[in-house]
């Protein structure tokens, strides 16, 4: 028998095993409960910021069995050669007390509403313990890979261990509660409250259990900045929830056992790191309203700066043009430029602008210099060698978006993420390179790069939505939450009635 290892009957053992649902966010009295990913692995600790101890409760979800400890917790899965397993989906149906399968839960928009609606997965008879395996035996089948999913299991130990080497153990998923911030898995933020412990793929992960408003509470100060004017707090309050609904309705890690990460994939969420009065009163001001456009979520996407112009999503990631994402001028100087050609953009970034009252990382985001050797781009784009640069196009905000790369083979990069990785983490792609450049017949622009290879920009990020540096200034000149939000997002709404309970 070669590596790939059969268990068919093994399933249906593992239907009493399969946890009753890999379901995260609920809906109560009215509010969004969240579960945000903080940490994850097969040994997770708890520890204290500071000298004073915390208390720490753990108990299991689906049993009566509780402990309450102080101090330091080490939680590591135990027999985990026995956690892991995989699966090919069958089909989905309509959630019954009597399923075949196993709960699992999708966030859909029904009638102007959220809705966590409950299904049931059938899986196929054939399990595996590994994920390649389960690969390799879609390969050679036929089968979509995009059918394999991870079985969540219940039951799968979980030993903690104290300071004093004390041991105890649990069957997760586990509900742990700790009175005051703790350190988890090693980050260094205090975080306090509920969390959810459940071992998916092999591994667990710890997800912070809160409402939404204390989620976004948690990320407006970490993406715009505590010190912002109140009425810019509001408009990322407001963006930041809109976003986080948004992606929800993706359900992108719907089997990973949480609703959503603490990163950039997301949102950076940190807990109450840099929470201060302002963005307290902002998350209130605006509790439970999001943006919508024709009775949908409206995708709020934002960024640092845009430079003078915001950038279309279609530019940027493709897809069908949104009718509030097409692009918009923010700094009003650049209306007249054309920033998609080469000599109005590079005129435009050349511009100098007031910069009266703005923070340094304003003034480090608006206008920028980098320079890279050759032979590094070179390596970071995968070539030995690089004799021409070539800009294919530029966006309504100037940022390239097409660029390509001549070398021993020729390369081409489509996305201005990757444009800026090349470079090396450049800002934003909305720059020009310095030295003599020809444009061709096609209007593409040609350079001969010298052995340095340097650029000058402005903005920082991918320019669509909202510009924080924007709304800062608009803030700052007295423009209310509502207006800033009507011109980057131009023809959306807020709506605060949006929430039903699930179906």
């Amino acid at each position: 028998m070669n590596c790939r290892i059969l268990v068919k009957a093994l399933l249906y053992l593992l239907m009493g095993l399969l946890s009753a649902s890999l379901a995260a966010a609920e809906i109560r009295d009215g509010q969004l409960w969240l579960e945000v990913l903080l940490a994850s692995g097969n040994k997770i600790e708890f520890a204290s910021p500071n000298s004073t101890e915390p208390v720490i409760s753990v108990s299991e979800k689906n049993a009566p069995i509780s402990r309450v400890f102080t101090g330091r917790l080490s939680i590591e899965l135990f027999n985990t050669d026995k956690l892991a397993f995989w699966g090919f989906l069958n089909r989905s149906e309509p959630w019954t007390s009597q399923p075949e399968g196993y709960l699992a839960e999708k966030f859909t928009w029904q009638d102007s509403s959220l809705v966590i609606q409950k299904e049931n997965l059938v899986f196929e008879e054939t399990t595996f313990p590994g994920l390649d395996s389960a690969r390799r035996y879609a390969q050679e089948t036929g089968i979509p890979e995009n059918q394999i999913r991870s079985l969540p299991l219940i039951n799968s130990t979980v030993r903690v261990t104290t300071d004093e080497g004390a041991e105890q153990y649990f069957e997760t998923p586990l509900l742990i509660h700790s009175d005051r911030p703790v350190y988890i898995g090693g980050i260094q933020l205090g975080f306090a409250g509920d969390f959810i412990l459940k071992s998916v793929g092999g591994k667990m992960v710890v997800n912070h259990f809160i409402p939404l408003e204390q989620y976004v509470s948690g990320v407006v100060q970490n993406e715009i900045g505590n010190d912002a004017p109140m009425e810019a707090l509001k408009a990322q309050a407001i963006a930041a929830r809109s976003h986080a609904v948004d992606l929800l309705l993706y359900n992108r890690h719907q089997n990973d056992g949480y609703d959503l990460c603490s990163g950039t994939h997301c949102q950076v969420y940190k807990g109450e790191y840099l929470l201060n009065d302002a963005v307290r009163e902002a998350v209130q001001a605006t509790s439970g309203e999001i943006l919508t456009i024709k009775g949908k979520i409206a995708p709020s996407l934002y960024h640092s700066a845009c430079g003078g112009k915001t950038e279309s999503s279609v530019n940027v990631w493709g897809g069908d043009p949104l009718p509030h994402l097409l692009g918009v001028t923010c700094i009003p100087e650049a209306q007249s430029y054309d920033l998609s050609q080469e000599s109005q953009a590079r005129l435009w970034i050349e511009t100098e602008v007031s910069t009266s009252g703005l923070t340094s990382w304003e003034k480090g985001a608006l206008s920028w210099e980098k320079s890279i050797p050759r032979q590094t781009l070179a390596k970071n784009l995968g070539l030995a060698y690089l004799s021409r640069i070539i800009i294919n196009k530029r966006g309504f905000s100037g940022r390239i978006t097409d660029m390509s790369f001549i070398g021993e083979v020729p390369i081409r990069l489509t996305s201005e993420y990757k444009i800026r990785e090349a470079f090396g983490q450049a800002k934003s792609s909305f720059f020009y390179i310095r030295g003599p450049y020809a444009v061709n017949d096609d209007g593409s622009v040609e350079i001969v790069p010298g052995g340095t290879v340097s650029i000058k920009g402005k903005g920082s990020g991918h320019g669509v939505g909202m510009c924080q540096v924007g709304a800062r200034r608009m803030a700052a000149q007295g423009v209310s939450y509502r207006e800033i939000l009507s011109h980057y997002y131009p023809g959306t709404s807020i709506s605060s009635d949006w929430m039903r309970h699930a179906q």
